[in-house]
């Protein structure tokens, strides 16, 4: 198969781009220092200014400085470590450490510093010293819950198996395959009700998370609008999808595919002149929008983006570089980065190696592209079998192959999650439409997992 014609087919194939708005609202609604100390504030010497960011901005959860150069909190503020002591726009903060500070961390909505005997102080009026205790826990055992993962329409509701099948024998599958990261769409309030009762009913708990994943295809946004009318399109939907979720999830994806949708016109997507001028105001505005709705609901949530065309990691890069498509090889720069917590991407049998892919026999890194271009985690939030053209054997095979080198280099790429297409599906899922009859990779995936933990 042409590692590249799966695009000619996206529209048909899975279920998160054909999602139906009234079908699925009626699921849902029948059911998302210096050695010596710290330099007080007043004389703070040497410290170049730092001007509060004029967007706004937040970065990334779990920044931390260094590599980062500066971080952008929730309210706008811009915190920096210069000669081992924090600013904060520009003006020295005392945190009351005795000792030199030598990292910044941003997480969970709040500052903290780290000095040189491990010592860590929180942000605050004063700062509060809070230990050795790393504040972000145990992320060694919070990133392997999220790794093994598959994809569902929980929330679906066009007269699907999952709008027949209860909430509970979904979750009784997840468990008996021993994924803890389900991946559901929604695209208005009612499905993230859905999802909502869910995660305060059968999945409390149980150790499998729900992942939402919001999807504006469904919700009317035109690709061939302004800027602002997407912004606004994809602000408005994503706090509508968020408000019930709120407090119950830590991940939400914002939008699924969206490049499919006439942005690519020429080549395969890695260049900047692939990519429509037309349509790219609508696709940056939309994502902007989601991204920001989220945050203003809740900005202890992180925010991942995607592509679905294969070699479409430059359009992401062009979003968070601020580079517009104008037909040029360079394109036009000055536009809003966007930025995202983590990095999610799709990849199937049929577009090859990821670690070597491309036309021509290019040989292109994927993963080693996202993960220098942005220094956030990478999720695979869809892999999966080239659908009918494979049997139900080399579908299986293919699911071996790829659970164990995804496994093998998850730290190499910082990979935090890999999630099947799909638990249910006819050409791409373990178990048929039925949601009895399982096909050999059901037990591929299970037999796996039990035998390589992370």
């Amino acid at each position: 198969m042409n590692h590249y014609s799966r695009e000619t087919s996206l529209l048909t194939r899975r279920k998160f781009l054909s999602l139906a708005i009234a079908g699925a609202g009626s699921a849902a609604l029948a059911a998302c220092g210096g050695g010596s100390g710290e330099v007080e504030p007043d004389n703070a010497v040497d410290i170049a200014p730092v001007s509060k960011a004029a967007t706004g901005k937040a970065s990334p959860n779990s920044t931390v400085i260094p590599p980062a150069a500066s971080i952008t909190d929730n309210t706008g503020n811009v915190w920096t470590l210069v000669n081992s002591r924090v600013t904060k726009n520009g003006a020295g903060v005392s945190t009351g450490s005795a000792k030199p500070l030598v990292l910044m961390l941003f997480f969970n909505g709040e500052i903290y510093a780290q000095n040189s005997i491990g010592g860590w102080y929180k942000s605050g009026s004063p700062w509060t010293s809070i230990g050795t205790s790393d504040p972000r826990g145990n992320t060694a055992a919070a990133d392997a819950a999220l790794f093994y993962g598959i994809n569902g329409h929980m929330a679906w509701g066009n007269n699907s198996i999952y709008q027949t099948m209860p909430p509970e024998q979904q979750l009784a599958i997840l468990k008996d395959l021993g994924v803890t990261n389900y991946r559901c769409d929604t695209a208005d309030a009612g499905m993230s009700t859905y999802l909502a009762t869910a995660l305060k009913g059968p999945f409390a708990g149980s150790g499998v998370a729900i992942f939402p994943v919001i999807n504006p295809r469904s919700a009317r946004w035109d690709p061939e609008s302004t800027e602002a009318a997407a912004y606004t399109l994809g602000y408005d939907l994503a706090v509508r999808v968020t408000k019930p979720l709120a407090g119950l999830v830590k991940y939400i994806e914002c939008g699924n595919e969206l490049d499919t949708v006439g942005l690519k016109i020429a080549g395969d997507g890695s260049q900047t002149s692939d990519w429509n001028p037309a349509h790219w105001p609508s696709f940056r505005g939309v994502i902007r929008g989601m991204i920001d709705g989220v945050k203003a609901v809740d900005p202890k949530i992180d925010c991942g983006v995607n592509v679905g065309i294969p070699m479409g990691y430059r359009a992401l890069q062009m979003l968070w570089t601020g580079v517009s498509p104008n037909g040029t090889a360079q394109g036009v720069s000055g536009a809003a980065p966007v930025r995202w917590d983590f990095t999610t991407y799709h990849w199937y049998k049929s577009s090859g190696k990821i670690e070597c892919a491309g036309r021509n026999n290019a040989c292109v890194n994927i993963l080693q592209v996202l993960k220098d271009s942005f220094n956030v985690p990478i999720w695979l939030t869809e892999f999966g079998w080239s659908d009918a053209k494979d049997t139900p054997q080399s579908a299986a095979d293919y699911i071996a192959y790829a659970l164990g080198s995804y496994r093998e280099i998850k730290d190499k790429y910082n990979i935090k999650s890999i999630m099947m297409y799909a638990v249910i599906d006819g050409n791409y899922g373990l178990i048929q439409p039925d949601g009895v009859t399982r096909n050999p990779a059901y037990a591929t995936m299970k037999n796996f997992i039990a035998a390589n933990p992370v």
